[in-house]
């Protein structure tokens, strides 16, 4: 038989082997690396050890990319109630230790993400930073979340005294975007917001991650409108933006903007557009002919005569075009030929357009994208003041939605949410636009100050802060939506019906795994033996639910979590699920009764709701060895 167990795994590791195996498979063997054939095959590009290097590192380094690489203990469980129209959105809040949740994302949204943004703590002396635990980082999360009786670890302030006050920081930030790198698409982008306390480490750590050869751009960002009059120094009007790509697929989005009509004087006698000259001669910086000999080349006027870039100095320059682009853009009329008292002039011409574009710029004005007042009032409005410190305006995350994204089911994750601004502007993002874009926020249930405006307001935690203001959003936009019908939908194309805007989120929670954690057993006598062989005829915890296990089982066989998950009639005495995602090739059918009723057998061989690609998933105690046999014959079976 070819049954499978169905265990926890953990495919960070397993996908990197993978990659590694394909470049250099002669350095595998029964699955394991030689490290000897692997240091022949790669020869000079090794680095030697005994001489110095250029790169960032700080005392734990290794240990936080370890931290990165063990397997995760937890999961995730639904949590009912807590988001709105939960049976049909794609959107995403998952309240746990983000370390652990990217983890957990692996198998299921490796290459889905199309966009990530991030605000982590910043490394201010004041600020929270995540104080890992390289031993059992889900036990110190169940801690201190209350989930365990033992008070546990919190979060801790990193402050300037301590000698290790960057490499603290930098081990907090260091797995984190590892494990983030791996769920972006190919085309996919990760924009982070940080200050200059760390801007320098965190794109060394960031060209180390994602290559140098990947770095998009680093924002400025001008995030007040007015000096502090208490400053001490100099008073700080900026933050920056790093963004990096996954690879050379990345091109970012051009964004729109209004050309000023006064400039557009000419009007083109074939089309009746209105246009503007911009001359091909090259000026200011890189504009003469040592800069750029290829572009120093005869172009004919239309009397015959080879015009030359020479500036009005009598200094050989260059043109702005290649000749083959000169020549195309000249027979598709977008030149023009002006003769002059000197001679003759060559211009481009540049059309007046109804949807100008330009390519996004590294300095965002607060007129622009918003300014740091702009998003407390955002957040007042929706929840009260002073509830959360330090949000982000929407105006500033949809600049970068409208730049890394495009309106077609693109997966937007932010694992550092917060107040979920990324969320809201997702939002109204694909209210404007007509998007079908999803976001999955992560945020940590961090407990608000007892005397903390948070805490008078009601919220227990920055995670409910993060679900309420999601939660306020969306009333706000089917209120607003009720006077054309009550429902807000997407332009649709020609022929075909209106699509929902979807208007909903799911909740799910960090928790222990439903299976055993597997422990080595210390020699011991035969009646212990025989006592831990009884605990471990199942592989589950003792009170784990069909619900939690389900969602589980999604993780660990690489179905989204968004994935729709039907509950199937016509099987008396049994329970089934059946699981499908359109990005799957295949289905899943769940069952976790603990007997499988021999009419339920029959149904599933009979191949009536069943394909051969499709996986059976059940416990094994719930099948006989012959019903086991019938089943593996006609589809792809596991058991737990």
């Amino acid at each position: 038989m070819t049954i499978q167990k169905l265990r926890p795994t953990f495919t960070f590791t397993e996908e990197r082997l993978r990659e590694l195996q394909q470049v250099v498979p002669e350095a595998f063997a029964d699955g394991k690396i030689n490290w000897e054939v692997l240091r022949e095959a790669l020869g000079e590009y090794l680095e030697d050890e005994t001489q110095e290097h250029f790169g960032l590192t700080w005392p734990g380094k290794r240990e936080a990319r370890r931290l990165a690489a063990l397997p995760p203990q937890g999961t995730l469980v639904p949590a009912p109630g807590e988001g709105m129209d939960e049976e049909t959105t794609h959107n995403l809040f998952i309240e746990g230790e983000n370390l652990e949740v990217l983890k957990l994302l692996q198998k299921s949204y490796a290459g889905r993400v199309k966009m990530i943004y991030i605000d982590p703590p910043y490394n201010t002396g004041n600020d929270f930073i995540y104080e890992d635990d390289y031993s059992e980082p889900l036990e110190a999360y169940l801690k201190r979340t209350g989930q365990m009786d033992e008070a546990g670890r919190r979060l801790t302030t990193n402050t300037r005294a301590s000698g290790r006050f960057h490499s603290k920081w930098l081990s907090m930030i260091y797995p984190r975007l590892l494990l983030a790198r791996q769920l972006l698409r190919e085309d996919g982008v990760i924009f982070v917001s940080i200050d200059d306390n760390e801007v320098h480490n965190l794109r060394q750590v960031m060209n180390e991650v994602f290559g140098e050869e990947n770095f998009v751009a680093c924002v400025i960002w001008h995030k007040v409108y007015s000096p502090r009059m208490d400053a001490v120094g100099f008073s700080v009007f900026h933050d920056y933006i790093l963004a990096y790509a996954k690879s050379g697929d990345f091109i970012p989005n051009k964004l729109d903007f209004e050309q000023n009509e006064k400039q557009f004087t000419f009007i083109d006698k074939t089309t009746g557009k209105a246009y503007r000259r911009r001359s091909l001669r090259k000026e200011g910086k890189n504009s003469l002919r040592s800069d750029a000999p290829s572009a120093f080349f005869p172009l004919t006027a239309p009397d015959g005569t080879l015009v030359y870039p020479i500036k009005p100095n009598g200094i050989e320059g260059c043109w702005r075009w290649s000749k083959a682009k000169y020549e195309n853009e000249l027979s598709a009329g977008n030149v023009e030929w002006v003769r002059t008292a000197k001679g003759w002039e060559v211009y481009a011409k540049q059309y007046l357009s109804e949807n100008a574009t330009q390519p996004p710029v590294t300095i965002w004005h607060y007129e622009d994208v918003g300014h740091t007042h702009e998003a407390s009032e955002e957040i007042a409005g929706l929840l009260s003041p002073r509830v959360f410190d330090t949000p982000k305006p929407v105006r500033l995350i949809r600049r970068i939605l409208q730049i890394g994204t495009t309106a077609n089911n693109d997966i937007i994750l932010d694992f550092f949410a917060g107040s979920c601004t990324t969320a809201h502007a997702v939002l109204a993002q694909n209210r404007e636009d007509g998007g079908r874009r999803q976001f999955i926020m992560v945020q940590l249930p961090e407990a608000t100050p007892p005397d903390s405006e948070a805490h008078k307001a009601g919220y227990a935690t920055i995670a409910e802060i993060g679900k309420e203001r999601i939660r306020r959003v969306i009333r706000k936009m089917k209120e607003e939506a009720a006077p054309v019908g009550g429902q807000l939908s997407l332009p649709a194309a020609e022929n075909a019906p209106a699509a929902p805007l979807d208007l909903g989120f799911k909740v799910l929670k960090l928790t222990r795994s439903h299976f055993k954690p597997w422990a080595p057993l210390p020699p011991t006598d035969a009646q212990t033996l025989d006592a831990y062989l009884e605990q471990q005829a199942s592989p589950l915890v003792e009170g784990w639910t069909k619900e939690g296990l389900l969602t589980e089982i999604l993780l660990l066989e690489g179905f989204p979590l968004d994935s729709c998950i039907i509950p199937l009639d016509g099987f008396d005495g049994n329970t089934l699920w059946r699981v499908h995602h359109e990005e799957i090739g295949h289905e899943l059918m769940v069952c976790l009764d603990e007997t499988i009723q021999p009419a339920t057998v029959e149904r599933l061989k009979s191949g009536e709701i069943l394909r051969r690609e499709d996986v059976f998933i059940c416990l094994d105690s719930a099948l006989t060895d012959e019903a086991k046999v019938v089943l593996d014959d006609r589809l792809q079976l596991k058991v737990i």
